[in-house]
């Protein structure tokens, strides 16, 4: 007995045990649910914070833009007034502008003033046929689709356009230009100016501002530069754009749209944006358009994050010590009534009938004593009786034969009591979950206990709130994937409102596919990324052909398609103009029964998406 007594755990340290155990698994999932949700907040702060730099810096620049324009514009009236001369030389000449003295006509324009003037002849070809500033001299417009239709136009008219200041295609260097057609419509006469005071004043309305403004509330932020339509550096260290730089700004200026460039080695995220400063109001609107490119610093963030999982982890080994002092605690205080019983129950064993079972202060006990004590003064009783009998031989047996028979009772009762024992201590082992429960009532008064037990509530109700915020996302992938008829899934989709204008071929016959039931969503969001980008989209055609051992679905668009550099990066989270997670969920998607999806259109001819399923996900229903 004592042997099979060595080889088992005690009553109080199975429980201190199990209350242990407990602990730590709750204090290990909430500190994991803590970190992951604070790590997320982190990371998704640090990501708002560029995205508010990136527009901050978009919005800085449009207001120097529109405070420079402003200041630019109070010189048309002077720069229209000064045609005055050169069409009068012009018709001098008798339309012909080789007759006139150009050299001699700009020293007469400035020698009133401090202008450094410059005049040009442009033919109808675009092209500079004479000027004074000899660099610039046979310059062809025509090689800038947009500007040269703005000088046509403005050629063709008969009124004066002012243009704002711009760099010099022949050289470095900026000049205001303004431009006005002959009276024959032959020639565009065109006038540039720059003048010390002239510039000064622009240096009011400077970009470099934004650089300064933004660094100095912003720790993370390392650099931001701003660059021109030509490359050259308006805003930050340098004088214009060279090596991967160089390569990243054409890129922007190319697609208009901006990306990250993440750089591990050095913990830095660059960020370049496009800013259109279109306006239609200038002959060289076009060129006017501007590329930030804003340097991050990951480094803070980084250690934001080692300082939380410091902080997690030391939370968790002093929420195990906790533990480990509350675990044993708890069951010493629980165990220790049925240890006293226990022991009372031995020492009767031992013959000490008269030997009382103390109380043992809670309800569940106080009941076993009380069935313990009754049932040991009826066995008192029963031997009591066994003394008192006398009598014959034949009366001695009998009497003695009936105490054995009472003995026999007694030793039943006794094994009862044993079976009874040990059934109640179950019973009360089971108990003991709801007598913590209690232990709430009893400790209301105990302000330094009942604080750990409202922690545990309070930790229990924060799990049960992280679990419920979480359930969006767990919903991908969670329902088990069916056969479902492509056909009728594109029919259901093509008849929404915001896709009726489109006329919608298909031609999949009676095809079912393996997939999530989500895959409705996944061509919705086709359909959605065509009329959204597409510009031109009037029709869109699905088909299927079996290739190489697989299926191949085919969703066309003859819209103005997808850009070489972009039939990647379109599958990327926040890669878009809307919320950027549209084509990447339907990857997602997809990817549950093994399907992967690629996009292999002409820029200029149409989108095409080409959904690839493996042959065991598709079949064609009878």
């Amino acid at each position: 007995m004592k042997k099979d007594e060595r080889k088992q755990l005690s009553l109080q340290s199975s429980f201190a045990f199990a209350i242990f155990l407990v602990f730590i698994v709750l204090t290990v999932s909430v500190s994991i649910i803590l970190y992951t949700s604070v790590e997320e907040s982190i990371t998704s702060q640090f990501e708002e914070k560029m995205d508010q730099t990136a527009i901050s810096v978009t919005h800085s620049a449009i207001l120097a833009d529109k405070g420079l324009s402003l200041y630019e514009k109070a010189y048309d009236q002077q720069l229209e007034d000064a045609f005055a001369p050169f069409l009068e030389a012009y018709n001098e000449a008798g339309g012909d502008p080789s007759l006139i003295d150009l050299d001699a006509l700009k020293k007469r324009m400035q020698q009133y003033s401090d202008w450094d003037v410059e005049l040009y002849v442009i033919n109808e070809k675009g092209v500079i046929e004479y000027t004074t500033f000899e660099l610039e001299k046979g310059f062809d417009f025509s090689t800038i689709p947009e500007f040269y239709a703005s000088i046509t136009a403005i050629r063709e008219g008969n009124e004066f356009s002012a243009d704002r200041v711009c760099s010099s295609y022949s050289g470095p260097g900026e000049k205001k230009y303004a431009y006005f057609p002959t009276p024959d419509h032959r020639y565009l006469l065109e006038l540039s100016f720059w003048s010390d005071s002239f510039m000064e004043g622009r240096k009011n309305f400077p970009y470099t501002a934004i650089s300064d403004m933004l660094m100095g509330d912003d720790s993370s932020l390392l650099e931001v530069s701003i660059f021109d339509i030509t490359y050259r550096r308006v805003a930050g260290h340098g004088v214009s754009a060279e090596g991967e730089t160089l390569a990243h700004v054409k890129q922007v200026s190319a697609d208009r749209s901006g990306f990250d460039v993440i750089d591990k080695t050095n913990e830095t995220i660059t960020r370049y944006i496009f800013i259109d400063l279109k306006n239609e109001q200038y002959p060289s609107s076009s060129e006017m358009d501007l590329i930030g490119e804003i340097v991050f610093s990951t480094q803070p963030l980084h250690d934001s994050l080692n300082m939380l999982l410091f902080n997690v982890v030391s939370l968790s080994l002093l929420g195990i010590g906790i533990g480990v002092f509350f675990a044993y605690y708890i069951a010493y205080f629980l165990t220790r009534p049925l240890k006293a019983i226990i022991s009372d129950i031995d020492y009767i064993a031992e013959g000490h009938l008269d030997h009382p079972i103390q109380e043992a202060g809670s309800v569940e006990t106080e009941k076993l004593r009380r069935s313990v004590n009754l049932l040991v003064e009826r066995l008192k009783s029963e031997i009591c009786m066994l003394k008192k009998t006398s009598g014959d031989l034949d009366s001695e047996l009998k009497r003695t034969q009936e105490a054995e028979k009472s003995l026999m009772s007694a030793n039943t009762k006794l094994g009862l009591l044993s079976s009874i024992t040990r059934h109640d201590l179950l019973n009360q082992i089971r108990a003991l979950s709801m007598i913590s429960a209690l232990l709430k009532e009893n400790l209301k008064e105990d302000g330094e206990a009942e604080q750990p037990l409202r922690i545990m509530d309070n930790v229990v109700a924060t799990m049960e709130d992280q679990i419920t915020f979480t359930r969006e996302y767990e919903l991908l992938g969670s329902k088990t994937a069916e056969w479902l008829n492509f056909g009728s899934l594109v029919t259901e989709v093509s008849e929404g409102t915001a896709f009726r204008q489109i006329t919608t071929e298909i031609s999949t016959s009676n095809l079912e596919v393996y997939a999530d039931p989500l895959l409705k969503r996944v061509i919705f969001n086709l359909f959605d990324n065509a009329v959204r980008h597409g510009e031109t989209v009037t029709r869109i055609t699905v088909s299927f052909r079996e290739e190489n051992g697989a299926g191949l679905l085919s969703i066309e668009d003859d819209g103005c398609g997808v850009p070489e550099n972009m039939k990647e990066k379109i599958f990327w989270k926040k890669i878009g103009k809307n919320t950027g997670y549209g084509l990447f969920l339907a990857q997602e998607i997809l990817s549950i029964t093994g399907m992967t999806i690629r996009e292999t259109g002409t820029k200029g001819m149409g989108a095409r998406f080409e959904i690839r399923i493996p042959e065991e996900c598709y079949r064609f229903k009878e």
